[in-house]
């Protein structure tokens, strides 16, 4: 959904055995597919105590049970399977899932399956405390951003990250851009204003220095809510979320009314007069030592490189795309909902920040929203979801402020309005689950919790804006439809393996479903959700985690340019901790990738023979599709694994 350019306790005895090895063509054709060696996939970081816990083994055909082993050298954990999940592509013809839930005494496991002749042996992971194993992924997670901070506020300490693009304190404002239906620019930049201080802020993922407000909006929300709900667990959580709301202050103008929504180009035009973003490598302080001037290298072409435009949400005074609006509503009232005790004045301003841009959303004959520029780097389609999370943030914001009770039951009513007419939408086959696109969990939950806060408060004055049971089974569709997403693959995943974002989609439903549980939802998804988290951390056919850091394998040779050029690339020592990448990707999208001048050259694991006709995972430093890191991405793993942290039957502490 993303386009870019370049995303309990038996002592084993003996052998443990796969009995019965037989495939469906006969013992022939077993023996010809024995080649593909048994390989067994687990989440590499681990399970809670309590949690469910699923393993698979991929074999070359089926078998009439698979024995396995949970060993952690002092002793053993056997299990048996007859689980046959399906098949996975011409190599691997069955999938058997290993399930050793009722294990649950801490230590570091290894799983042991044999299979004929063969051994299939699995990383080493833990089973333990939620926060034993999650707590540092937080903090990785925070790393990152601070790693793809912009400015002169950058920590050196952090892949010797340096001072730049300080050219963005004084940026010109430009015209809306034109590109044809291959984003390749058209026309000239037409400057209307200028200059603003648009300096600071994060990069927007790997492959490029551009600052996008559509995910830094997003990214930002869920630190601050993360910040919010674990308060003191996670020391520089607080501070890297508020470096990102200080860049989306600079961005909104109350007194115009004006929203800069982007800084700088990705896609210059097709012959290369105006050169973009993409056509360089280099680290990010390289664009301020550019010479543009004609004779100079590069030359005029990168001046927009080096001075880089700037775009407007909507003309001044004029109502902005639904979107921005409420997602900019919901940093600022979450903002103020962290000040409300140490800063009340603070809190207040930026409340006033929030209601001033949530009031100026576009709501009627919204048409194509607004995301970038290009439009196809994000293809948003769907804002009913932002309109209830800033609404429902609103309404926090006025609990933690002690705001007048009118203002509060109108933004209850404002919150209840949007929750239904983003439920009205429904959730059909082939839908969308939480995710950079769609907020609707999010906000359902915080409504939620701004319903429980105003009872006491208005006691007999509040009339239900909508069913917190409404609220609750529209979380519970959203799992539904990760579930049948998720019917015909092995491995569980609850969106469509390929064209969607996977572990971006994959840590949403985990959140969606600690939510849902949280504010009163079964358990009945847990053990679907609990999977998702797997599938991002190593149990998927490639056995790869795909956030760094986090298990045994994990991408070495991110498309990310301060990783490739400031950090080591055999995923020791100075790495990008915390980035989280898409994984797999639809096979297409591999076609036709290079290098660029500059790139180092970096290529990691053997992933190929886990492809199939239709997806593939690569870690090379030239496939975006699987390793190009992005803020939305690490910010939905961020909070996923705050919540993964949390003791189980303990969800956000208010």
């Amino acid at each position: 959904m993303r386009y870019t350019s370049w995303r309990l306790a038996a002592a084993l005895t003996g052998l443990v055995t796969a009995a019965g090895l037989v495939s469906a063509a006969g013992a022939g054709a077993a023996t010809a597919k024995a080649a593909a060696a048994p390989q067994v996939r687990v989440n590499q970081v681990g399970y809670g105590s309590d949690a469910s816990k699923v393993a698979y083994v991929m074999l070359p055909a089926k078998v009439r049970s698979v024995s396995f082993a949970v060993q952690d050298g002092q002793w053993t954990y056997s299990g048996t399977s007859t689980d046959d999940v399906g098949r996975w592509n011409a190599s691997y013809h069955a999938v058997y899932l290993l399930n050793f839930s009722q294990l649950r005494r801490p230590g570091s496991y290894r799983i042991v399956v044999h299979a004929g002749a063969a051994t299939a042996t699995s990383p080493r992971f833990q089973i333990g405390q939620p926060a034993a194993l999650y707590h540092q992924l937080v903090l990785n997670a925070v790393r990152y951003f601070t790693s793809e901070r912009d400015g002169d506020d950058v920590e050196h300490s952090v892949l010797d990250r340096e001072p730049a693009n300080l050219t963005d304190r004084h940026a010109f404002v430009y015209r809306t851009p034109r590109y044809d239906s291959n984003d390749n620019l058209l026309g000239k930049f037409h400057r209307i204003g200028g200059p603003v201080d648009v300096s600071g802020g994060w990069f927007d993922a790997g492959g490029g220095y551009e600052k996008f407000a559509y995910t830094a909006s997003y990214a930002d929300g869920l630190m601050l809510l993360a910040a919010r709900d674990f308060p003191g667990e996670y020391g520089t959580l607080l501070p890297e979320a508020d470096y990102g709301l200080s860049w989306l202050q600079r961005l909104w103008n109350p007194v115009k009314k004006v929203l800069y929504i982007q800084v700088g180009i990705g896609n210059g035009n097709a012959s290369n007069t105006i050169q973009g973003d993409y056509n360089f490598w280099f680290l990010p302080q390289a664009e301020d030592r550019m010479d543009v001037k004609r004779g100079g290298k590069p030359g005029p072409t990168a001046y927009y490189v080096k001075y880089r435009p700037v775009f407007e949400a909507a003309p001044p005074g004029k109502p902005i795309s639904p979107d921005f609006a409420g997602r900019f509503a919901a940093d600022f009232a979450l903002a103020a909902q962290l000040d409300a005790r140490s800063d009340p004045a603070e809190a207040r301003h930026l409340l006033r920040l929030a209601r001033g841009i949530y009031a100026m959303a576009k709501t009627r004959h919204v048409g194509q929203i607004v995301t970038t520029f290009p439009h196809d780097y994000y293809p948003g389609t769907e804002w009913k979801s932002d309109m209830l999370w800033g609404a429902a943030e609103l309404a926090l914001a006025d609990e933690a402020t002690h705001a007048p009770a009118a203002q509060l039951r109108a933004d209850l009513r404002l919150a209840g309005h949007w929750a239904r007419a983003y439920i009205a939408q429904g959730h059909p086959v082939g839908g969308d689950t939480l995710n950079l696109y769609d907020n609707g969990a999010i906000g359902e939950a915080e409504l939620l919790q701004a319903m429980l806060g105003a009872r006491g408060r208005l006691s007999g004055h509040l009339k239900p804006v909508i069913s917190p049971q409404a609220l609750l089974d529209d979380m519970a569709a959203q799992l539904r439809l990760g579930e049948r997403w998720a019917e015909g693959d092995p491995f569980e995943l609850g969106t469509d393996l390929g064209p969607s974002d996977a572990t971006p989609h994959a840590f949403g439903l985990f959140i969606t479903n600690a939510l849902y549980q949280h504010y009163g939802g079964s358990a009945q998804y847990a053990a679907f959700a609990q999977q998702q988290l797997n599938f991002a951390l190593g149990a998927n056919a490639w056995g790869s985690s795909f956030t760094v850091g986090a298990g045994d394998t994990f991408p070495h040779c991110m498309q990310s340019e301060i990783a490739n050029l400031a950090g080591s690339l055999t995923g020791k020592g100075d790495i990008q901790l915390g980035a989280t990448t898409d994984g797999p990707s639809s096979i297409g999208n591999f076609v036709g990738l290079g290098t660029v001048s500059g790139m180092r050259r970096c290529s990691a694991g053997h992933f190929k023979p886990f492809n199939t006709k239709t997806v593939g995972y690569e870690d090379n430093v030239v496939s975006w599709p699987s390793v190009e890191p992005a803020d939305d991405y690490t910010a939905n793993s961020l909070l996923a694994f705050a919540l993964a942290a949390a003791p189980a039957g303990h969800g956000p502490q208010r």
